[in-house]
């Protein structure tokens, strides 16, 4: 991927995910769960918000510190934490807005030092500015299709 279509990535990723909550009948569609051990459209885009904002602070910090340890997070543990389904949909669309934004601008200005620019992370081993922001655009994209497949899915069952 290269470093324009990973700032389109996360530039667009906003109006993607809000494009694919709009016209949902209610909460009950954004809470629904294909299985007790699956996550609802609900909270997918919570995770997508929280995970595009640790990307940001950790590229930031990989720009800015020499060679940072990245330590890693539980997703499971933070969506339970922070109770992802019973969160303000506005407010989590917001903040997706303002962290994919925020962290696409902060690539497109980087020069080509910075983003090869080495940190440490602590389940993936070393890693530059350019491969974090691939992966982050990657796990995008990985959910923009899990919520398109849980629209379709909550469509169809409620």
């Amino acid at each position: 991927m290269t470093r324009q279509e990973i700032v389109d990535t996360l530039r667009a990723l906003p109006g993607q995910v809000e494009e694919l909550v709009q016209g949902l009948p209610g909460q009950d569609a954004l809470r629904w769960r294909p299985s007790p051990d699956q996550w609802s459209i609900k909270e997918v885009c919570a995770h997508l918000r929280d995970s595009t904002e640790f990307d940001g602070t950790r590229i930031r910090r990989m720009v800015e510190e020499d060679d940072p340890f990245l330590p890693a997070y539980d997703q499971d543990a933070l969506a339970r934490e922070r109770d992802y389904q019973n969160e303000a949909m506005p407010a989590i669309l917001t903040a997706i807005r303002a962290f994919s934004g925020g962290l696409a601008y902060l690539l497109e200005n980087l020069d080509e030092e910075d983003w090869q620019r080495p940190g440490r992370h602590e389940e993936r081993g070393p890693v530059s500015v350019g491969q974090y922001a691939e992966h982050s655009a990657d796990h995008a994209r990985v959910h923009l299709e899990q919520l398109r497949a849980l629209r379709e899915q909550a469509l169809t069952s409620s």
